[in-house]
């Protein structure tokens, strides 16, 4: 399995990049960079924003916001878990992360 990457594009510039014949070669470059070696100085993405690169394996929650986004949450999952068990996993990570515990709500017998 290899690597996602999830990229914002911004709409204003499509006259830019939709003729840009370097647009996956600057997408590689600075999803890597801010992955593996960016330092303290995030990589310049002259279209819109690289919101993350990770393992394919993984399960993100992310904001997306204007021309970028943060990805909040990122877990590993394992076969044999349902995509419910996937997403109360998420979504236990995201609160608990905010400060907040998830408890589900009992349905009547």
């Amino acid at each position: 399995m290899g690597f996602r990457t999830v990229v914002v594009l911004s709409n204003d510039k499509a006259h830019e990049w939709q003729n840009d014949p370097q647009l996956g070669n600057k997408i590689f470059h600075c999803a890597t960079m801010k992955t593996f070696g960016a330092g303290e100085r995030e990589p310049y993405f002259p279209y819109g924003e690289i919101v993350e690169q990770v393992h394919a394996d993984t399960q993100t929650v992310a904001f997306l916001d204007g021309y970028g986004g943060t990805a909040m949450v990122t877990r590993s999952w394992y076969h044999g878990q349902t995509n419910d068990e996937k997403n109360e996993n998420l979504l236990k990570a995201l609160a608990a992360q905010l400060g907040y515990k998830v408890s589900k709500i009992k349905t009547p017998a």
